[in-house]
């Protein structure tokens, strides 16, 4: 249950974050050409954390399993 609480969190930080941004950008005085490089730039860090995420998410999902075959295999042993 914990980690369903921690990963809600951490979503609804991620997209209120992510809100902000885009609120953020759209209220800034900057011009267009400064404002279209600086949404460039936050994209492709946006897709390096989202990569890394997704790493993560399986790399958790491996050890999971891993885990649950361990398990399997220790119960029909005994």
């Amino acid at each position: 249950m914990e980690d369903n609480k921690t990963g809600a969190f951490l979503s609804g930080l991620f997209w209120g974050a992510l809100a902000g941004f885009v609120v953020g950008i759209l209220y800034a005085p900057r011009s267009g050409v400064e404002t279209r490089e600086i949404l460039k730039e936050k994209t492709k860090e946006l897709g390096v954390i989202t990569k890394d995420k997704i790493e993560d998410v399986k790399s958790r999902g491996r050890d999971l399993l891993t885990g649950k075959g361990i398990e399997i295999t220790e119960e029909s042993e005994e």
